[in-house]
């Protein structure tokens, strides 16, 4: 399956052994390496210069799109659309349940089962979607979106995965309610651990990994760093706590908006409420307030941020710096910086379940990074 060597999945690396590799990790506490001569998961080496065979990946159209984002969206999810209607049946017979974890009606989350037996005590992943908090939404109208995301990262990674839906200003979400609505949301999962969420595992505790992407990294960002969060967040860190909070993933977010286009001006103007709000609220701000004061949450977690090849300077990779310098600043902060090669802004949710190694690469390179944090002390 997945080939360290060479950063995506081995197609002849076979699924037995990758989840062999999981099991051995779950049962030692610890990363090893397999026999030297093996294709498995944790190996030094694979086939050298073995590439997995596949003409014409979809992302190889991506470059002639540009890296705008309004731009390329349409072009982007039409792209990926006939791709993942092949793989219709493999992403609809993963297991899911709706729940609603509120009382406003935006207030619901799927939760996608692993089939395969062995990880009903394995890792949690929350991935809250992306839209320019107007747009979104746990299964998008006429798509398998997101469907495909649950479906890889439980049948693929053995994550239980919760993909949950927030209020959009639609619905009248100001600040800090995509935070507020992340932090309802693993509460609902705390409290039905030996509930719904049971599928016959020991009962001991789970490690809760939440991925954020595009504006859903926004809406982490308030739940990771608004001091009125706080108590949320404390419920999760404490280490007698069934859901231990272990990791953040921020997927292409854009961590300010210094650069952002005129044309969100009166949406960041609406949710934020004032130029001040703007820019303090943003994570990069956020962050900035809180490493003057207390950053002792920042060292019980770890934090992963990934970017496209193909994001937009302006509006995801200059404030991805600027946060990753400060966040460099923070003692203790344990935090990983990669990118997902040929991927732009719009593709990396709907380049999973597609069943393409080289699409779903960065699929892999966040549960690799799980694997390596829940394996940690």
């Amino acid at each position: 399956m997945f080939c360290f060597a060479l950063g995506y999945v081995c197609g002849r690396c076979s699924e037995k052994d990758y989840y062999a590799a999981r099991k051995a990790v779950a049962v030692n506490g610890k990363v090893s390496l397999a026999d030297p001569g093996h294709q498995g998961l944790f190996v030094k080496a694979c086939f050298p210069g073995h590439v997995e065979p596949h003409a014409n990946f979809n992302m190889d159209k991506l470059p002639s799109l540009g890296t705008a984002i309004s731009a390329t969206a349409p072009q982007t999810v039409a792209i990926y659309a006939p791709l993942l209607q092949a793989n219709k049946q493999n992403i609809e017979s993963t297991k899911s349940k709706t729940f609603s974890f509120g009382p406003h009606p935006r207030q619901e989350l799927d939760v996608y089962f692993p089939s395969k037996p062995g990880y009903e005590d394995g890792p949690i992943l929350f991935f809250v979607y992306g839209g320019g908090l107007v747009r979104g939404g746990k299964k998008l109208p006429n798509s398998l979106a997101h469907a495909n995301v649950g479906h890889f990262f439980a049948e693929s990674l053995g994550f239980t995965t919760v993909i949950p839906d927030y209020r959009l200003l639609s619905h009248g979400a100001q600040f800090p309610s995509g935070g507020e609505d992340i932090a309802l949301a693993v509460d609902w999962v705390a409290s039905n651990l030996s509930g719904e969420l049971n599928s016959g595992g020991s009962g001991k505790p789970r490690d809760l990994f939440i991925m954020g992407n595009s504006a859903g990294g926004v809406h982490l960002s308030a739940f990771l760093f608004a001091p009125a969060l706080q108590e949320s967040r404390a419920k999760v860190l404490r280490d007698d706590s069934q859901l231990r909070f272990r990791g953040a993933v921020f997927l292409s977010v854009p961590f300010h908006f210094i650069h952002a286009v005129p044309e969100r001006a009166e949406v960041l103007q609406t949710y934020y409420v004032s130029p001040d709000g703007i820019a303090d609220h943003s994570a990069f701000g956020l962050l900035k307030s809180l490493a003057q004061k207390d950053t002792s949450e920042l060292s019980r977690y770890g934090i992963l941020i990934l970017s496209g090849e193909l994001d937009p300077e302006d509006e995801i990779l200059i404030p991805k710096n600027d946060f990753v310098a400060t966040l460099g600043t923070v003692l203790n902060a344990r935090f990983t910086v990669e990118v997902m090669r040929g991927q732009n802004h719009i593709s990396p949710p709907f380049s999973l379940g597609t069943g393409i190694a080289k699409e779903e690469a960065w699929g892999w390179q966040v549960g690799r990074w799980i694997n390596y944090i829940t394996a940690s002390v």
